[in-house]
């Protein structure tokens, strides 16, 4: 049996395994989103159309229409890294006499079958509109099909650096991390610690910049800047800055999520080793629930600002209680994070569907 016929099986197996565990919560969504399916159906295909209109004078916005389209799969590729790839497989893998060609169809050939939901959504989306052929399409059709082949191109690039990334992740055994971020914790001297009266110096912020945080830093950073373009994208399309604020909505709560599921597993050697500070190891809880909540509060802020200079007619019932869900939304996505994978996914939903809910209402 070849090498992609192998990894092929395995994933595919993984990737049932997956959708056993979360078929619950797909049904949840499916239900939610059954109804309002003629209406979303058209939309992923809809940034190739602008793409192939926009081709003529500006290929740039072509272009990087064509990149937004492909982002959706580049992540879908990127989440199902380890069903693609596990981390048990690598020690096999690099034992095997491989040439980079072979593992590189391999891997075009695992991206593709997870870039399956997203390739049928696409077709479903262009057979819907080209039943309606609306006037402004004709014509376009060739340079769509060319564009979703470039978008897909694109993706299992991008899918292919992540599992090149993957593999080379190192796989460090639990004592000796547990040992490294234990010396990493412990100063050298004591002077530094008494110099700041405290350590949380040394214990929460030089991780982010050279210590076994820094992944978190890179999300942080990530958790400003992409709430910050939905904002833009509002400010410069005031027609659709509802879609603008449901999308905002959805970023800043899956990445304050991201960040506190990320802060705990990266900070969880420190605050192991810390037991031997004078540290208070609720501390650590709070104090790492702030590090997550403050990219969401940031955003909060340039929302209300947002809100406050554009000319838009705002409702006087929804738009305080909007606010008020901006800041607690995410803190029940931090504060409620007992149970299973399943369950925190549906609690976020549910939060998130209340929040976009109320924010289709703000704008008048």
């Amino acid at each position: 049996m070849s090498l992609t016929a192998m990894r092929l099986r395995g994933s595919a197996v993984e990737l049932r395994a997956l959708l056993r565990r979360w078929s619950g919560f797909v049904l949840v969504v499916a239900m939610v989103l059954g109804p309002f399916f003629t209406t979303l159906i058209g939309w992923p295909a809809l940034p190739l159309f602008w793409a192939v209109q926009q081709a003529p004078k500006g290929a740039g916005l072509a272009l990087l229409a064509i990149a937004a389209h492909a982002l959706p799969a580049a992540l879908l590729c990127w989440a199902l890294r380890e069903q693609l790839l596990p981390a048990r497989w690598l020690p096999a893998e690099a034992s095997l006499p491989l040439s980079g060609r072979q593992r590189l169809a391999a891997d075009l050939a695992v991206l593709a079958l997870a870039q399956a939901p997203w390739l049928l959504l696409n077709l479903i989306s262009m057979l819907a509109w080209r039943r309606d052929s609306p006037a402004w399409m004709q014509g376009l059709w060739l340079g769509v099909l060319a564009g979703f082949a470039a978008s897909l191109l694109i993706s299992s690039a991008l899918g292919v650096l992540a599992l090149h990334w993957q593999r080379r992740r190192p796989v460090v055994p639990a004592r000796r991390t547990q040992s490294r971020a234990a010396a990493d914790a412990t100063p050298a001297s004591p002077q530094p610690l008494l110099a700041m009266r405290s350590p949380w110096f040394s214990l929460l912020w030089l991780p982010l910049w050279r210590g076994p945080a820094r992944a978190v830093l890179w999300a942080w950073l990530l958790a400003l800047l992409l709430p910050s373009l939905s904002l833009l994208l509002a400010w410069h399309w005031p027609q659709q800055a509802s879609w603008a604020l449901a999308l905002f909505t959805l970023l800043v709560m899956g990445w304050t999520a991201r960040l506190h599921s990320l802060a705990q597993r990266c900070y969880g050697p420190l605050r192991q080793a810390s037991q031997l500070l004078p540290v208070a190891d609720v501390s650590w809880a709070w104090r790492l629930a702030l590090l997550s909540l403050l990219p969401a509060v940031l955003a909060w802020l340039a929302l209300a600002g947002l809100l406050m200079v554009r000319p838009w007619a705002l409702a006087p019932r929804a738009t305080p209680l909007f606010m008020l869900l901006g800041l607690l939304a995410p803190t029940l996505a931090i504060a409620f994070d007992g149970g299973g994978a399943e369950l925190r996914a549906a609690r976020w939903l549910l939060c998130w569907a209340v929040w976009v809910a109320v924010a289709s209402e703000v704008l008048m």
